[in-house]
Protein backbone atom coordinates (compact mmCIF):
# COMPACT_ATOMS: atom_id res chain seq x y z
CA UNK A 1 0.00 0.00 0.00
CA UNK A 2 2.78 2.41 0.63
CA UNK A 3 4.55 1.48 -2.75
CA UNK A 4 1.05 2.31 -4.32
CA UNK A 5 0.99 5.62 -2.51
CA UNK A 6 4.57 6.76 -3.22
CA UNK A 7 3.88 6.03 -7.29
CA UNK A 8 0.69 8.09 -7.16
CA UNK A 9 2.61 11.30 -5.58
CA UNK A 10 5.39 10.48 -8.70
CA UNK A 11 2.60 10.83 -11.14
CA UNK A 12 1.26 13.89 -9.72
CA UNK A 13 4.73 15.79 -8.70
CA UNK A 14 5.25 14.61 -13.06
CA UNK A 15 1.59 16.33 -13.94
CA UNK A 16 2.32 19.36 -12.20
CA UNK A 17 6.04 19.73 -13.80
CA UNK A 18 4.82 18.81 -17.46
CA UNK A 19 2.30 21.32 -16.41
CA UNK A 20 4.20 24.08 -15.24
CA UNK A 21 7.05 23.96 -18.16
CA UNK A 22 4.50 24.01 -20.72
CA UNK A 23 3.28 27.63 -18.92
CA UNK A 24 6.51 28.52 -18.96
CA UNK A 25 6.68 27.98 -23.14
CA UNK A 26 3.29 29.46 -23.64
CA UNK A 27 4.77 32.84 -22.03
CA UNK A 28 7.99 33.00 -23.69
CA UNK A 29 5.98 32.26 -27.20
CA UNK A 30 3.91 35.36 -26.49
CA UNK A 31 6.75 37.62 -25.87
CA UNK A 32 8.72 36.75 -29.19
CA UNK A 33 5.20 37.23 -31.03
CA UNK A 34 4.62 40.85 -29.28
CA UNK A 35 8.42 42.19 -30.29
CA UNK A 36 7.85 45.45 -32.49
CA UNK A 37 8.91 45.10 -36.34
CA UNK A 38 10.78 47.41 -38.28
CA UNK A 39 9.84 49.81 -41.11
CA UNK A 40 11.70 50.08 -44.09
CA UNK A 41 11.85 53.69 -46.26
CA UNK A 42 11.95 53.93 -49.75
CA UNK A 43 12.89 57.04 -52.02
CA UNK A 44 10.30 58.96 -53.71
CA UNK A 45 10.75 59.40 -57.80
CA UNK A 46 9.50 62.13 -59.48
CA UNK A 47 8.78 63.27 -62.94
CA UNK A 48 11.19 65.37 -64.95
CA UNK A 49 10.57 68.50 -66.54
CA UNK A 50 9.99 69.29 -70.47
CA UNK A 51 12.32 71.95 -73.01
CA UNK A 52 9.28 73.62 -72.02
CA UNK A 53 9.21 73.84 -68.53
CA UNK A 54 12.69 74.85 -68.70
CA UNK A 55 11.91 77.53 -72.16
CA UNK A 56 14.91 75.79 -74.20
CA UNK A 57 14.87 77.05 -77.71
CA UNK A 58 14.70 73.65 -79.01
CA UNK A 59 14.83 74.75 -82.47
CA UNK A 60 18.60 75.89 -81.39
CA UNK A 61 19.75 73.13 -80.33
CA UNK A 62 20.43 69.21 -80.90
CA UNK A 63 19.91 67.65 -77.22
CA UNK A 64 20.04 69.04 -73.65
CA UNK A 65 20.59 67.42 -70.28
CA UNK A 66 20.25 68.87 -66.62
CA UNK A 67 21.13 66.64 -63.87
CA UNK A 68 21.17 66.63 -60.12
CA UNK A 69 24.42 64.74 -58.71
CA UNK A 70 23.33 64.35 -55.40
CA UNK A 71 19.62 62.84 -55.81
CA UNK A 72 20.21 60.98 -58.90
CA UNK A 73 18.07 62.59 -60.44
CA UNK A 74 17.85 63.72 -64.39
CA UNK A 75 15.90 66.63 -63.72
CA UNK A 76 15.64 67.39 -67.89
CA UNK A 77 16.24 64.99 -70.30
CA UNK A 78 15.55 66.43 -74.51
CA UNK A 79 17.15 64.03 -77.25
CA UNK A 80 19.66 62.44 -75.07
CA UNK A 81 19.90 58.92 -76.78
CA UNK A 82 20.20 60.45 -80.66
CA UNK A 83 23.41 60.48 -81.97
CA UNK A 84 25.37 63.55 -81.96
CA UNK A 85 28.82 64.29 -82.93
CA UNK A 86 31.30 64.59 -79.85
CA UNK A 87 33.64 68.08 -81.39
CA UNK A 88 35.17 69.50 -78.15
CA UNK A 89 33.79 66.99 -75.96
CA UNK A 90 36.29 64.45 -76.69
CA UNK A 91 38.46 66.50 -74.58
CA UNK A 92 36.88 65.12 -71.50
CA UNK A 93 37.78 61.75 -72.12
CA UNK A 94 41.23 62.44 -73.38
CA UNK A 95 41.56 64.23 -70.01
CA UNK A 96 40.48 61.52 -67.94
CA UNK A 97 42.54 59.36 -69.25
CA UNK A 98 45.74 61.93 -69.26
CA UNK A 99 45.11 62.54 -65.13
CA UNK A 100 44.49 59.24 -64.22
CA UNK A 101 48.35 58.50 -66.48
CA UNK A 102 49.87 61.28 -66.03
CA UNK A 103 48.26 63.21 -62.74
CA UNK A 104 50.95 61.86 -60.20
CA UNK A 105 53.56 63.41 -62.28
CA UNK A 106 52.92 66.83 -62.91
CA UNK A 107 55.79 68.40 -62.85
CA UNK A 108 57.30 66.04 -65.33
CA UNK A 109 58.93 67.17 -68.84
CA UNK A 110 58.00 65.91 -72.28
CA UNK A 111 59.78 66.92 -75.69
CA UNK A 112 57.46 67.45 -78.56
CA UNK A 113 58.55 65.20 -81.19
CA UNK A 114 57.40 65.51 -84.85
CA UNK A 115 55.31 62.50 -84.48
CA UNK A 116 53.35 64.25 -81.47
CA UNK A 117 52.08 67.52 -84.28
CA UNK A 118 52.81 65.63 -87.63
CA UNK A 119 48.12 65.73 -88.08
CA UNK A 120 47.58 68.18 -85.76
CA UNK A 121 45.05 70.94 -86.66
CA UNK A 122 42.34 73.39 -85.64
CA UNK A 123 42.47 75.22 -82.43
CA UNK A 124 46.13 74.69 -80.85
CA UNK A 125 48.42 76.92 -78.78
CA UNK A 126 51.49 76.73 -80.68
CA UNK A 127 53.79 73.90 -79.62
CA UNK A 128 56.98 73.50 -81.62
CA UNK A 129 58.95 70.96 -82.16
CA UNK A 130 61.83 69.90 -79.28
CA UNK A 131 60.06 72.20 -76.92
CA UNK A 132 60.05 71.15 -73.62
CA UNK A 133 56.53 71.07 -71.54
CA UNK A 134 55.30 70.22 -68.03
CA UNK A 135 52.82 67.26 -67.76
CA UNK A 136 50.97 70.76 -65.81
CA UNK A 137 51.12 72.99 -68.60
CA UNK A 138 49.95 70.52 -71.18
CA UNK A 139 47.20 69.46 -69.10
CA UNK A 140 45.90 72.84 -68.59
CA UNK A 141 46.37 73.68 -72.41
CA UNK A 142 44.40 71.16 -73.01
CA UNK A 143 41.41 71.35 -70.29
CA UNK A 144 41.53 75.24 -70.21
CA UNK A 145 42.20 76.00 -73.46
CA UNK A 146 40.89 73.07 -75.82
CA UNK A 147 44.29 72.93 -77.21
CA UNK A 148 44.56 70.04 -80.30
CA UNK A 149 48.18 70.36 -80.04
CA UNK A 150 48.49 69.20 -76.34
CA UNK A 151 45.90 66.78 -77.22
CA UNK A 152 48.10 65.11 -79.53
CA UNK A 153 51.43 65.23 -77.16
CA UNK A 154 49.61 63.96 -74.32
CA UNK A 155 48.25 60.66 -76.13
CA UNK A 156 51.33 60.07 -77.85
CA UNK A 157 53.48 60.26 -74.53
CA UNK A 158 50.77 58.01 -73.19
CA UNK A 159 50.40 55.46 -75.72
CA UNK A 160 53.16 55.78 -78.01
CA UNK A 161 51.06 57.05 -80.94
CA UNK A 162 47.38 58.90 -81.10
CA UNK A 163 46.03 55.71 -82.98
CA UNK A 164 46.57 53.66 -79.78
CA UNK A 165 45.52 56.33 -77.48
CA UNK A 166 41.92 56.31 -79.57
CA UNK A 167 41.83 52.78 -78.77
CA UNK A 168 42.25 53.19 -74.95
CA UNK A 169 39.26 56.02 -75.14
CA UNK A 170 37.17 54.11 -76.97
CA UNK A 171 38.13 50.94 -74.16
CA UNK A 172 37.35 53.33 -71.66
CA UNK A 173 33.94 54.95 -72.80
CA UNK A 174 32.91 51.17 -72.77
CA UNK A 175 34.15 50.88 -69.35
CA UNK A 176 31.98 53.77 -68.19
CA UNK A 177 29.14 52.63 -69.94
CA UNK A 178 29.07 54.87 -73.07
CA UNK A 179 27.71 52.41 -75.84
CA UNK A 180 26.96 54.65 -78.39
CA UNK A 181 30.28 56.62 -78.56
CA UNK A 182 33.26 56.03 -80.52
CA UNK A 183 36.07 58.07 -81.06
CA UNK A 184 38.35 58.69 -84.04
CA UNK A 185 40.80 61.92 -82.95
CA UNK A 186 41.86 63.25 -79.45
CA UNK A 187 40.96 66.56 -80.97
CA UNK A 188 37.32 66.45 -81.70
CA UNK A 189 37.95 67.71 -85.62
CA UNK A 190 34.78 66.52 -87.56
CA UNK A 191 34.92 62.94 -88.77
CA UNK A 192 31.85 61.56 -89.34
CA UNK A 193 32.82 58.23 -88.00
CA UNK A 194 33.31 59.66 -84.74
CA UNK A 195 30.00 60.17 -82.86
CA UNK A 196 28.08 60.14 -78.98
CA UNK A 197 25.17 61.11 -77.54
CA UNK A 198 24.19 63.28 -74.63
CA UNK A 199 23.46 60.63 -72.21
CA UNK A 200 26.88 58.60 -73.08
CA UNK A 201 28.49 62.45 -72.40
CA UNK A 202 26.55 62.53 -69.36
CA UNK A 203 28.13 59.45 -68.12
CA UNK A 204 31.67 60.00 -69.05
CA UNK A 205 31.21 63.82 -67.60
CA UNK A 206 30.54 62.19 -64.36
CA UNK A 207 33.56 60.26 -63.91
CA UNK A 208 35.37 63.25 -64.45
CA UNK A 209 33.62 64.89 -62.09
CA UNK A 210 34.52 62.93 -59.94
CA UNK A 211 38.43 63.96 -60.36
CA UNK A 212 39.46 67.30 -58.03
CA UNK A 213 42.80 67.79 -60.49
CA UNK A 214 40.09 67.75 -63.47
CA UNK A 215 37.31 70.07 -62.39
CA UNK A 216 40.38 72.78 -60.56
CA UNK A 217 41.83 72.83 -64.03
CA UNK A 218 38.96 73.17 -66.31
CA UNK A 219 36.90 75.86 -63.65
CA UNK A 220 40.17 77.93 -64.30
CA UNK A 221 39.81 81.31 -66.48
CA UNK A 222 42.96 81.78 -67.19
CA UNK A 223 46.33 79.61 -67.21
CA UNK A 224 50.17 80.94 -67.82
CA UNK A 225 52.11 78.76 -69.30
CA UNK A 226 56.01 79.52 -68.09
CA UNK A 227 58.39 80.50 -70.30
CA UNK A 228 60.03 77.10 -72.56
CA UNK A 229 63.05 76.87 -73.86
CA UNK A 230 60.98 77.57 -77.22
CA UNK A 231 58.77 80.38 -76.44
CA UNK A 232 57.87 83.02 -73.68
CA UNK A 233 54.88 82.84 -71.23
CA UNK A 234 51.85 81.96 -73.07
CA UNK A 235 48.05 83.24 -71.63
CA UNK A 236 45.34 80.18 -72.15
CA UNK A 237 41.76 81.61 -71.84
CA UNK A 238 38.80 78.90 -71.18
CA UNK A 239 36.71 77.87 -73.65
CA UNK A 240 33.80 77.86 -71.57
CA UNK A 241 32.72 81.33 -71.46
CA UNK A 242 29.85 80.13 -68.71
CA UNK A 243 33.59 79.95 -66.28
CA UNK A 244 35.41 83.25 -67.75
CA UNK A 245 34.11 86.42 -65.74
CA UNK A 246 35.26 88.64 -68.58
CA UNK A 247 32.29 86.87 -70.53
CA UNK A 248 28.82 87.63 -71.04
CA UNK A 249 27.97 84.40 -70.69
CA UNK A 250 29.58 84.25 -67.29
CA UNK A 251 27.43 81.91 -65.05
CA UNK A 252 28.50 82.94 -61.23
CA UNK A 253 27.99 79.10 -59.93
CA UNK A 254 29.52 77.56 -62.98
CA UNK A 255 32.55 75.28 -62.75
CA UNK A 256 33.84 73.47 -65.63
CA UNK A 257 34.13 71.31 -67.57
CA UNK A 258 34.35 71.43 -71.49
CA UNK A 259 33.11 74.13 -74.38
CA UNK A 260 33.76 74.05 -77.94
CA UNK A 261 32.22 73.41 -81.37
CA UNK A 262 32.73 72.32 -84.92
CA UNK A 263 31.16 73.37 -88.32
CA UNK A 264 29.27 70.37 -88.87
CA UNK A 265 28.87 69.39 -84.76
CA UNK A 266 27.68 73.11 -83.46
CA UNK A 267 28.31 74.30 -80.30
CA UNK A 268 28.48 72.18 -77.02
CA UNK A 269 28.92 72.87 -73.47
CA UNK A 270 29.33 70.77 -70.58
CA UNK A 271 29.33 72.31 -67.71
CA UNK A 272 28.67 71.74 -63.60
CA UNK A 273 27.07 74.19 -61.03
CA UNK A 274 26.36 74.21 -57.43
CA UNK A 275 24.30 76.39 -54.60
CA UNK A 276 22.49 76.09 -51.75
CA UNK A 277 24.04 72.63 -51.26
CA UNK A 278 22.90 71.14 -54.91
CA UNK A 279 24.98 70.32 -57.41
CA UNK A 280 24.03 70.09 -61.33
CA UNK A 281 24.90 68.79 -64.72
CA UNK A 282 24.18 70.62 -68.00
CA UNK A 283 24.94 69.25 -71.58
CA UNK A 284 23.45 71.20 -74.42
CA UNK A 285 24.81 69.68 -77.62
CA UNK A 286 24.93 70.89 -81.60
CA UNK A 287 23.43 74.09 -80.85
CA UNK A 288 23.53 77.12 -83.49
CA UNK A 289 24.73 80.33 -83.20
CA UNK A 290 23.15 83.81 -84.42
CA UNK A 291 26.19 85.61 -85.91
CA UNK A 292 23.64 88.76 -86.75
CA UNK A 293 22.91 89.20 -83.11
CA UNK A 294 26.22 87.53 -81.69
CA UNK A 295 24.22 84.93 -80.01
CA UNK A 296 26.04 81.77 -79.00
CA UNK A 297 22.82 79.21 -78.37
CA UNK A 298 25.12 76.60 -76.25
CA UNK A 299 25.80 78.99 -73.92
CA UNK A 300 21.99 80.75 -73.40
CA UNK A 301 20.27 77.27 -73.08
CA UNK A 302 23.10 75.96 -71.02
CA UNK A 303 22.43 78.94 -68.25
CA UNK A 304 17.99 78.46 -68.84
CA UNK A 305 19.14 75.00 -68.02
CA UNK A 306 20.59 76.00 -64.59
CA UNK A 307 18.60 78.94 -63.76
CA UNK A 308 15.47 76.35 -63.92
CA UNK A 309 17.24 73.83 -61.92
CA UNK A 310 18.21 76.53 -58.66
CA UNK A 311 14.03 77.94 -59.02
CA UNK A 312 12.48 74.64 -58.91
CA UNK A 313 14.30 72.52 -56.80
CA UNK A 314 15.78 72.42 -53.63
CA UNK A 315 16.53 70.48 -50.37
CA UNK A 316 13.21 71.21 -48.34
CA UNK A 317 13.19 70.28 -44.27
CA UNK A 318 10.40 68.26 -43.98
CA UNK A 319 10.67 67.33 -39.94
CA UNK A 320 13.29 69.51 -37.72
CA UNK A 321 15.46 67.48 -34.97
CA UNK A 322 13.90 67.57 -31.53
CA UNK A 323 10.26 68.39 -32.86
CA UNK A 324 7.79 67.13 -30.27
CA UNK A 325 5.57 64.09 -31.61
CA UNK A 326 3.36 63.10 -29.21
CA UNK A 327 3.42 61.95 -25.53
CA UNK A 328 3.09 58.00 -24.06
CA UNK A 329 2.07 57.16 -20.81
CA UNK A 330 5.01 56.07 -18.31
CA UNK A 331 3.95 53.13 -15.53
CA UNK A 332 6.50 52.03 -12.61
CA UNK A 333 7.30 55.74 -11.69
CA UNK A 334 6.71 57.78 -8.60
CA UNK A 335 7.26 61.34 -10.24
CA UNK A 336 5.75 61.84 -13.68
CA UNK A 337 2.37 59.44 -15.53
CA UNK A 338 3.92 60.21 -19.01
CA UNK A 339 7.14 61.14 -21.06
CA UNK A 340 7.25 63.40 -24.64
CA UNK A 341 9.04 61.92 -27.81
CA UNK A 342 10.87 64.23 -30.22
CA UNK A 343 12.27 63.68 -33.42
CA UNK A 344 15.94 62.32 -33.20
CA UNK A 345 16.99 64.03 -36.38
CA UNK A 346 15.76 66.15 -39.11
CA UNK A 347 14.32 64.78 -42.57
CA UNK A 348 15.31 66.38 -45.80
CA UNK A 349 13.99 65.62 -49.08
CA UNK A 350 15.06 66.96 -52.83
CA UNK A 351 11.70 68.45 -54.15
CA UNK A 352 9.95 70.63 -56.64
CA UNK A 353 10.25 73.63 -54.83
CA UNK A 354 6.05 74.30 -56.35
CA UNK A 355 5.74 71.29 -53.50
CA UNK A 356 2.59 71.94 -51.40
CA UNK A 357 3.48 70.37 -47.97
CA UNK A 358 0.37 70.64 -46.59
CA UNK A 359 -1.09 68.58 -49.47
CA UNK A 360 1.50 66.46 -50.87
CA UNK A 361 3.50 65.72 -47.21
CA UNK A 362 1.90 63.41 -45.02
CA UNK A 363 3.30 62.22 -41.87
CA UNK A 364 2.29 59.56 -39.13
CA UNK A 365 3.46 58.38 -35.88
CA UNK A 366 4.01 54.80 -34.58
CA UNK A 367 5.19 53.91 -30.92
CA UNK A 368 6.88 50.76 -30.19
CA UNK A 369 4.26 50.27 -27.40
CA UNK A 370 1.41 51.64 -25.63
CA UNK A 371 3.24 52.64 -22.68
CA UNK A 372 7.14 52.87 -21.61
CA UNK A 373 7.96 51.30 -18.10
CA UNK A 374 10.48 53.27 -15.66
CA UNK A 375 13.24 53.12 -15.73
CA UNK A 376 13.47 55.47 -18.96
CA UNK A 377 16.07 56.57 -20.58
CA UNK A 378 16.96 60.14 -21.82
CA UNK A 379 16.96 59.86 -26.18
CA UNK A 380 15.42 56.06 -25.76
CA UNK A 381 13.76 55.00 -28.86
CA UNK A 382 10.02 54.36 -28.48
CA UNK A 383 8.81 55.05 -31.70
CA UNK A 384 9.17 56.17 -35.47
CA UNK A 385 7.55 58.77 -37.66
CA UNK A 386 7.44 57.91 -41.03
CA UNK A 387 6.97 60.88 -43.57
CA UNK A 388 4.94 60.32 -46.89
CA UNK A 389 5.10 62.53 -50.52
CA UNK A 390 2.55 62.18 -52.66
CA UNK A 391 1.52 58.61 -50.64
CA UNK A 392 5.27 57.72 -51.11
CA UNK A 393 7.11 56.26 -48.00
CA UNK A 394 10.46 59.07 -48.71
CA UNK A 395 12.01 58.81 -44.81
CA UNK A 396 11.91 57.06 -40.95
CA UNK A 397 13.27 59.04 -38.42
CA UNK A 398 13.12 57.75 -34.68
CA UNK A 399 10.89 58.82 -31.61
CA UNK A 400 13.20 59.51 -28.58
CA UNK A 401 12.51 60.77 -24.97
CA UNK A 402 13.21 63.66 -23.89
CA UNK A 403 13.87 62.81 -20.33
CA UNK A 404 14.70 60.30 -17.95
CA UNK A 405 12.58 59.07 -15.29
CA UNK A 406 13.57 56.69 -12.49
CA UNK A 407 11.46 53.58 -11.01
CA UNK A 408 9.75 53.83 -8.04
CA UNK A 409 11.18 50.61 -6.02
CA UNK A 410 7.58 50.97 -3.83
CA UNK A 411 5.46 50.45 -7.21
CA UNK A 412 7.86 48.19 -8.65
CA UNK A 413 7.68 45.77 -5.32
CA UNK A 414 4.21 45.62 -5.73
CA UNK A 415 3.93 45.22 -9.32
CA UNK A 416 6.33 42.22 -8.66
CA UNK A 417 4.01 40.76 -5.97
CA UNK A 418 0.91 41.61 -8.79
CA UNK A 419 2.72 39.61 -11.42
CA UNK A 420 3.39 36.97 -9.09
CA UNK A 421 0.16 36.85 -7.60
CA UNK A 422 -1.59 36.34 -11.32
CA UNK A 423 1.33 34.84 -12.82
CA UNK A 424 0.53 31.49 -14.07
CA UNK A 425 3.29 29.88 -11.67
CA UNK A 426 1.54 30.96 -8.94
CA UNK A 427 -1.72 29.50 -10.35
CA UNK A 428 -0.12 26.70 -11.04
CA UNK A 429 0.56 26.45 -7.93
CA UNK A 430 -2.15 27.15 -5.98
CA UNK A 431 -3.66 24.39 -7.93
CA UNK A 432 -1.73 22.13 -7.31
CA UNK A 433 -1.60 23.18 -3.63
CA UNK A 434 -5.61 22.80 -3.50
CA UNK A 435 -5.47 19.63 -5.27
CA UNK A 436 -3.09 18.29 -3.11
CA UNK A 437 -4.89 19.31 -0.35
CA UNK A 438 -8.46 17.37 -1.33
CA UNK A 439 -6.21 14.51 -1.89
CA UNK A 440 -4.89 14.52 1.44
CA UNK A 441 -8.19 15.41 3.15
CA UNK A 442 -9.93 12.52 0.65
CA UNK A 443 -7.29 10.31 1.52
CA UNK A 444 -6.82 10.77 5.01
CA UNK A 445 -10.94 10.46 5.35
CA UNK A 446 -10.87 7.23 3.11
CA UNK A 447 -7.98 6.01 5.71
CA UNK A 448 -9.89 6.98 8.75
CA UNK A 449 -13.17 5.39 7.64
CA UNK A 450 -11.33 2.40 6.45
CA UNK A 451 -9.60 1.94 9.88
CA UNK A 452 -12.92 3.09 11.94
CA UNK A 453 -14.39 -0.17 9.81
CA UNK A 454 -11.81 -2.65 10.46
CA UNK A 455 -11.74 -1.70 14.07
CA UNK A 456 -15.47 -2.20 14.23
CA UNK A 457 -15.09 -5.73 12.59
CA UNK A 458 -12.77 -6.66 15.37
CA UNK A 459 -13.91 -4.91 18.55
Amino acid sequence: MTNAKNKTRQRLAASVSAFLCASFLFSLTAFFLSAPSSNVSAISSRDAATPEDAELATDKIQAAYLYNIENDFAALSYRVDEVVYPTSTVKIMVGIIAIEQLGNNLDEVITVTDDMLRDVSGNSVGFEVGEELTVESLLYALLVGGANDAAAILAVRIAGSVSDFVVMMNERAEELGAKSTHYTNPSGIHDDNMYTSVSDTAKIALAAYKMPLFMEMTSTSKYVIPDTNKSQYRNVYNRNSLVRPDSRYFYDDAAGMNAGATSIGGYCVVTTAQRDGLSYLAIVMGADEDEENDVVYSYTEAAKLLDYAFESYANITLVEEGELITEIPVTMSGTTDYVQLVTAGSLTLYLPTSTDIEKEVTRSRKTNSDSLTAPVAEGQVAGVLTVLYNDEIVGNVDLVTTVAVARSDFLYTLEEIKSFATGRFFIAAVISAVVLTVLFVLGKAVYLHNKTKYRGRYS
